[in-house]
């Protein structure tokens, strides 16, 4: 019998999540620090979605079981995953993090402009609704929830933007140099 478990990204946290199939919640949330343990050092949006992309090609119905069962992903299956992305050339990592940087400052923007939109939208009090209507307060209430929604989604985009940032794939000007001074290096003469 076929699993009912699946999986999906969660749009306004940007992580990949488990269901079991039956609630609407989900069962697993793959975070970061769970690819961290195998790295040994933090990750980026880019390594996390080639991460969890690798994840969700490869997954197996056994995979999709232990989700259902509540037990989540097999840690052996998350090292693979890390291993499986430092086998990528480095071309390919480096046009991953460009294109990834790339779509966080687009979709920045794009929560930006709606946040900004609905904001305006309260502040020039555009409402279709009169202020004596039943459904006029609900109508605001909604677009003051839309302002927060994107406000939260442009701040984690922010913080994002600025992890992907900090990605280093060991092809910046000087690093080779300083691969060949340490091979030189000898603690023992100091």
């Amino acid at each position: 019998m076929s699993p009912n478990s699946f999986l999906q990204w969660n749009s306004d946290s940007g992580l990949l999540e488990g269901f079991d199939g039956e609630s609407v919640v989900p069962v697993t949330t793959l975070t970061y620090s769970d690819f961290e343990t195998f790295t040994g050092e933090s990750i980026t949006p880019s390594m996390y979605h080639w991460f969890t992309s690798y994840i969700i090609t490869n997954h197996t119905k056994d995979d999709l079981r232990d989700i259902e069962c509540g037990d989540g992903f097999n840690e052996d299956f998350l090292e693979e995953a890390v291993n499986m992305y430092f086998e990528e050339p480095i071309n390919d990592r480096i046009e991953l993090h460009e294109q990834t940087l790339a779509n966080l400052k687009n979709a920045h923007a794009l929560a930006d402009a709606k946040e900004t939109a609905a904001m305006n939208w309260i502040l020039e009090n555009n409402s279709p609704f009169d202020p004596t209507s039943p459904i006029y307060s609900e109508t605001c209430d909604f677009m003051r929830s839309l302002v927060e929604k994107y406000r939260v989604k442009r701040e984690r985009l922010a913080a994002e933007i600025h992890e992907e940032e900090q990605w280093r794939g060991g092809h910046e000007a000087g690093a080779e140099d300083e691969d060949i001074m340490m091979e030189d290096f000898d603690p023992m003469e100091e």
